[in-house]
Formats: structure tokens, C-alpha cells, sequence
């Protein structure tokens, strides 16, 4: 597989993972299918007695909801950002890593 491929498989499993209450089963089942189950266009159209046409039309309009959310949330930044600093208070010695984390669970209550 390629890079762009896999970036991109990447981030809509992270969009997926965090919007998937908001997708609706017919949705949800068509990028599970093609992103999580690596399914073809092909095998999910002939389980769902769809052409693969429509299959590909379901799969882009889901990706696109899932980055409208992503647009108006950023849930997915946000958890990204705290990743990120998760991992620099990691570094930091005792006393400032403990005020690190502290700041960070603070930030997360709040949704900062």
C-alpha cells in the first residue's frame, strides 16, 4: 500500500472512531466494510446487492460528514493536541511532569 493511502485510511479510522455514534448503520457498514475490513468496492457492493458506483458515492459522502464533524468539533485535534502533550510531560522530571499532567487533566475536564 501506499502512503497517501494509508494516511488517509489512518485518519478516517481516527474520524471514524470518534464520530461513528453520529454515522448512521448504512453509513457506518460502508466504511467499516472498506476502512477496517479492507473489503473492495466490488465484495461490499455484492453484499449489500448495491452497484459499486454506489458503493463508492456512500463511502466519499461518509468521509465528507466525518470531516464536516471534524470541522465543527475537532474532536480529533483535540485529542491529537493532547497526545502531544501527554507525551512531552512524559519527558519532563518529577515535580514538572506532575504539574504537566495535572495542567493536561484540568484542560481535558474542560475541553481546552
Amino acid at each position: 500500500m501506499n502512503e497517501p493511502f494509508l494516511a488517509e485510511r489512518n485518519r478516517v479510522l481516527a474520524l471514524l472512531s470518534i464520530y461513528e455514534p453520529l454515522l448512521t448503520d448504512k453509513q457506518r457498514e460502508a466504511v467499516d466494510d472498506y476502512y477496517r475490513f479492507d473489503l473492495s468496492l466490488g465484495e461490499i457492493s455484492e453484499e449489500t446487492g448495491t452497484s459499486r458506483a454506489a458503493v463508492s458515492d456512500a463511502i466519499k459522502k461518509t468521509i465528507a460528514k466525518l470531516e464536516e464533524f471534524e470541522s465543527r468539533l475537532a474532536l480529533l485535534a483535540k485529542k491529537e493536541a493532547w497526545a502531544k502533550r501527554a507525551k512531552e510531560a512524559s519527558l519532563l522530571p518529577g515535580d514538572q511532569q506532575a504539574d504537566a499532567y495535572r495542567t493536561l487533566t484540568e484542560d481535558m475536564i474542560h475541553g481546552l
